[in-house]
């Protein structure tokens, strides 16, 4: 008789259904990040050694995706995505999240946050049907860039994003304000005059704060990032 136990079940908190695992966990629930906190990575594969350059990015929202586990999530080339998902050259690897407060790199969502998203998803459970609605809508407080061009980068445009919505399908959209239906200023969150950063056939990617004031600034090194971008399309 065999005595291997039988493999264990991950429950789609959506539907109540086992999780299928060839698939990518929607999110849930998103917790706004407010304490600083940041995702490293690096170029090369496998734990860091002394003096491997590593990197770091404000994380925006912390997420409870529908497999249970936990995650950070960043702008990223064109989409917001975990920050487990850096996990490929093309992308970099993830190294842990660091928590400048402390000066302490965490390998996992801390506790406190992972608690106010549970706690959250509970509170605001629904149930999923054909109908996609607006779950969630927060503000981007990390001041990322949506990037668009048509031509290939000889020209293009960034527009700071200015919310980001989450959807009962587990789906996000970066919205950004259109100028050309402002009715009143201040824009807040869920006015009508905000649309969807890839709704535009000329959007590309987001850049990270960083990045774009580096632009805005002429800084010559990032400008040489940007050309070699642009050869690379």
């Amino acid at each position: 008789m065999s005595t291997v136990a039988p493999k264990a079940q991950v429950i789609d908190l959506f539907s109540g259904q086992p999780h299928n695992g060839n698939s990518r966990p929607k999110v849930v629930r998103l917790a706004p990040e407010l304490d600083g906190f940041e995702v490293l990575y690096s170029n090369i594969h496998g734990h860091p050694t002394a003096g491997e350059e590593l990197f770091c990015v404000n994380i925006l929202f912390w997420a409870l995706l529908d497999d249970g586990s936990f995650a950070g999530m960043i702008p990223w080339f064109d989409e917001l995505i975990p920050c487990p998902d850096l996990n490929c050259p093309n992308r970099g690897f993830f190294q842990g999240y660091f928590d400048p407060g402390l000066d302490q790199i965490l390998p996992q969502v801390p506790e406190h946050k992972c608690v106010e998203l549970i706690t959250a998803a509970d509170y605001f459970d629904f149930e999923t049907d054909n109908n996609i609605f607006v779950v969630q809508e927060l503000p981007d407080t990390c001041g990322s860039h949506a990037v668009f061009t048509s031509d290939n980068f000889d020209s293009f445009t960034m527009v700071e994003v200015f919310s980001w919505r989450l959807f009962s399908d587990g789906s996000i959209k970066a919205l950004m304000i259109n100028q050309d239906k402002v009715q009143r200023w201040p824009v807040l969150i869920g006015d009508d005059c905000l649309q969807a950063c890839s709704d535009a056939p000329d959007f590309v990617n987001f850049f990270q704060y960083r990045v774009a004031i580096n632009i805005k600034q002429h800084d010559p090194q990032t400008l040489a990032v940007l050309d070699q971008l642009k050869s690379d399309l």
